[in-house]
């Protein structure tokens, strides 16, 4: 077995080391390869006509290699601010193969993975695909007299593509090892997130399970998530409700009196935009052919394998990012990102911040009206590439989210505003940060830090004053020295306790505010309006306490 993985994998090399070479990339064929690899890299073997754009050429190398590759090329796609930005608009381009399995095949699958007969388990089954992807093919069926979709994965293919990322840690350690450039970009550290997200792709119970969870999300809303049948749904197996209707593309290019498309691009960036600010949650692959439009021009959405996840922490910086785009306001942009990590408070924060500025400019030259442009820019330019800066990829996803967004919204309604459809949320999430229950979680949080470094400070200052007796430690003060570091410590630890007792008080009285019973004053429970204002009142000594003593 091992014997014949080698001798797999050897062909498999020398196959990439050819493609390489024929797209005129030998130099980095010559690295790959083994030293028992006898293959030519002359130019007699590159392909005639090639492009002169690198990156199309890359491109081409990925599609020819097949469907792991293609969807490493897409991942890399994620990453702009690692491949740089060009190669990463020309990845997004790649084009999948899509293999079609006959109906022998499609019915061992289901009849192995469902251990029924498929008449047994369908009303109908139909034998020709409706879709065919790189992973699976889906087929229309009825269950109980109500039409599904069935998506089964294609055989073998999970062997070909673990094969492929068992190739490409071999090749990442190479050049890995060979090229002392490369170890700065941790290969083989990308290789193993590629291979995660590959097992995620493998897995239908995990699309099932981010089905189930936006449709509980999204079902206040004029919004159409599918049914999944979990008890017909398994690893390889898929079985959701059927849509009726007409894919993004297909509205896009219909006459203007086909379809409301006003009311289709206002629907769906609200639960774009919604997913993205309530709940931190969305669809992070919103391409006009993974969203229907169904009966009275309601937009559905499908192919759930690709999510983002964004903790409140990120939320609310979203939200003060595109407060501060839509408000061309460079200065405050600038510390967010700094504020975020993104932007260091260096030599190049002033120039950052001008190039910022002129970037918000040249769109509110043009009659700004809307983010996409500035995100666009922030992504795809050398505004802050140029710097070092480096976007997080969970904030590139976002970002790019809502870019496609705006393509597809201006696409459908040429009037589409992507500014005034954030508005309403920036604004709500900001207000949401100063009410009681969420001060309550900060102030929470902060407290266990409080309590976390009052456990952990004792002890250090135990072990500061052995490393002192035990003579490791020399330190020359003369006795008005000491003095005046008695002070300067008591005052400190008097500030620290003053601190900790104010956001006590501010964490019970938010508690108490919360309370519907009791006494009011104000409309609020006197206890906790009592609380917070000498909370206040504390604060506004430390607060005093901090200027007198020149700490600020």
């Amino acid at each position: 077995m091992i014997l014949r993985e080698r001798r797999q994998d050897f062909a498999r090399i020398n196959e990439i080391v050819r493609i390489l070479i024929k797209y005129g990339f030998s130099t980095f064929a010559a690295e790959i390869k083994s030293k028992r690899q006898p293959i030519p890299l002359s130019s007699s073997n590159v392909s005639e006509n090639l492009p002169d754009n690198v990156n199309v050429r890359i491109r081409y190398v990925l599609e020819e290699l097949g469907t792991t590759f293609i969807k490493l090329g897409q991942t890399l796609s994620n990453y702009p601010e690692l491949i740089g930005y060009d190669l990463a608009e020309e990845l997004s381009n790649l084009q999948e193969s899509a293999p079609v399995d006959d109906f022998e095949t499609v019915q061992k699958i289901i009849e192995s993975e469902l251990s029924h007969p498929i008449d047994e388990i369908f009303d109908e089954f139909g034998e020709e695909p409706i879709a065919s992807a790189s992973i699976g093919q889906v087929h229309s069926a009825f269950l109980d007299n109500k039409q599904v979709a069935v998506k089964v994965q294609h055989p073998n293919m999970r062997d070909a593509v673990t094969s492929d990322i068992r190739i490409m840690k071999i090749i990442a350690n190479r050049l890995d090892r060979r090229i002392e450039t490369a170890r700065a970009y941790n290969l083989p550290g990308l290789v193993e997130v590629f291979e995660k997200d590959m097992r995620k792709e493998f897995d239908y119970k995990f699309e099932a399970m981010n089905a189930v969870h936006l449709r509980d999300l999204l079902e206040p809303d004029e919004i159409y998530v599918p049914k999944v049948y979990h008890e017909y749904s398994t690893e390889k197996v898929l079985t959701m409700e059927y849509l009726e209707g007409v894919s993004l593309n297909t509205v896009i290019k219909a006459p203007d009196d086909e379809y409301d498309k006003k009311k289709i691009a206002l629907d769906g960036a609200d639960s774009f935009i919604k997913q993205i600010l309530v709940h931190g949650f969305y669809h992070a692959d919103p391409h006009p052919g993974n969203i229907f439009v169904v009966e009275n021009d309601t937009v559905a959405f499908v192919d759930f394998g690709m999510m983002g996840h964004l903790d409140n922490d990120l939320r609310e910086d979203l939200a003060k990012i595109f407060l501060f785009i839509s408000e061309g306001d460079a200065k405050l942009l600038t510390k967010q990102l700094m504020y975020m990590g993104i932007v260091e408070d260096t030599d190049d924060y002033k120039q950052i911040e001008y190039e910022i500025m002129l970037l918000l400019d040249r769109y509110y030259g043009m009659q700004f009206n809307d983010v996409s442009g500035v995100i666009r820019g922030l992504m795809e330019e050398d505004v802050l590439n140029d710097y070092g800066v480096v976007l997080p990829r969970d904030l590139i996803l976002v970002l790019r989210t809502i870019s496609m967004i705006d393509d597809v919204g201006k696409a459908l309604y040429p009037e589409f505003n992507t500014t005034e459809m954030i508005k309403p949320y920036v604004t709500h999430l900001l207000l949401d940060m100063v009410k009681p229950k969420r001060l309550i979680s900060k102030s929470a949080s902060s407290l266990m830090d409080i309590q976390h470094l009052s456990k952990k400070l004792p002890e250090s200052l135990l072990n500061f004053f052995n490393v002192v007796e035990d003579g490791h430690l020399n330190i020359a003060l003369a006795s008005e020295e000491v003095e005046e570091l008695n002070v300067i410590v008591s005052r400190i630890v008097n500030e620290i306790v003053l601190a900790i007792i104010i956001a006590a008080l501010l964490i019970g009285s938010s508690l108490i505010m919360v309370i519907e019973n009791g006494y009011r004053i104000f409309g609020y429970p006197i206890l906790g309006f009592v609380g917070f204002m000498v909370s206040g009142l504390f604060g506004l000594i430390l607060i005093i306490m901090i200027i007198r003593g020149g700490n600020f």
